[in-house]
């Protein structure tokens, strides 16, 4: 999980990596 959470991190400033990693920050 903490790769997920890293990787989600990475894509925030981008707003489709963040609609696309969004379920996986919800999760």
């Amino acid at each position: 999980m903490s790769l997920r959470i890293v990787v989600c991190v990475k894509y925030v400033p981008d707003a489709t990596g963040d609609r696309r990693f969004a379920d996986d920050l919800t999760v």
